[in-house]
């Protein structure tokens, strides 16, 4: 089965239980993504860095026990980033990473390329320095090798500038996209969320893009079609990790053996981030819950 390199950050979300009241969870877009692949089969390399502090001890310790592979993860002397969700529906948050250890990635050992066909590129860690550098080396090499590269930005107002500097050139460089309409409009403020996308999709015609839509669900917009779905109607915890868990299916949709159409793929993808959004924090929902959706709220 093809392999995937999940490219980014992780961190420690502490999420707003109300009345004082605070959940503390693992996070960040690559480490969530790489555990709802991990939880649907697909093996998954998580490639960053993990802390030896005890936050990273938890991480290490939760993302072997899910099926992460971590044998490209370095542990480093620098605190957890801490992600603080001050509101999970919908989500509001604060980042806390000054000098810390998801910044501090360097490069991948060439051996981690074997079996792999493809990998994921997300959220805030790809913009930090002195990460940033070595990530979007990182991105060039898996498009070198053929891999199917895939982009999320998650874009976050703290680091606008950064996140605006290299969006593009990940853009050229992504197969497969993953963008809400916000971050569409953090992106490019001066231009409408249709015309962000039209600029996104003028970047790289040839690539597939996932644009979610919240409530009003998701469209899979590809070089010769377009195809909608409004999404499933479920009891939603909180929204944490959605965005994630909707490209993390998608993957796996678009991996899976026999290939599938474009409808089914955004349908699976959007079952997969229903399925997250019925347990608090950013849950990897397994194959059983995704299709338990499709079948029940269909």
């Amino acid at each position: 089965m093809t392999g995937v390199l999940a490219c980014g950050g992780a961190v420690m979300d502490f999420v707003n239980g109300g009345q004082d009241g605070w959940q503390v969870r693992a996070g960040g877009s690559a480490w969530n993504v790489a555990r709802v692949l991990a939880s649907l089969g697909l093996p998954t390399a998580f490639v960053g860095t993990l802390s030896t502090d005890p936050f990273g001890d938890r991480l290490a310790q939760e993302g072997s026990g899910q099926g992460i592979d971590l044998r490209f993860t370095p542990r480093v002397d620098a605190p957890t980033a801490v992600s603080v969700i001050h509101r999970s529906h919908p989500a509001q948050y604060a980042f806390y990473a000054e000098n810390a250890a998801d910044s501090q990635f360097s490069g991948l050992a060439t051996d981690a390329w074997s079996g792999a066909g493809a990998a994921y590129f997300g959220g805030i860690t790809l913009v930090r320095d002195p990460a940033r550098a070595s990530f979007l080396l990182l991105a060039r090499e898996a498009r070198r090798r053929g891999l199917l590269t895939v982009y999320d930005p998650n874009y976050r107002p703290q680091l606008a500038d950064a996140y605006r500097a290299v969006y593009a050139e990940y853009v050229a460089l992504a197969n497969l996209i993953k963008v809400s309409e916000d971050d569409l409009t953090g992106l490019m403020p001066h231009l409408t969320p249709a015309e962000g996308l039209a600029q996104l999709r003028a970047l790289n015609p040839a690539a597939t893009v996932l644009l979610t839509l919240g409530e009003q669900g998701a469209r899979l917009i590809g070089p010769d079609a377009e195809v909608g779905h409004a999404g499933y109607p479920v009891h939603v915890a909180d929204t944490v990790g959605a965005g994630d868990a909707s490209i993390g299916g998608l993957l796996y949709a678009t991996l899976r053996a026999p290939p599938v159409p474009p409808p089914e793929r955004l349908a699976f993808a959007l079952a997969c981030a229903a399925a997250a959004c019925t347990r608090t924090g950013a849950h990897a929902p397994t194959l059983t819950e995704i299709l338990t959706v499709q079948k029940e709220c269909t």
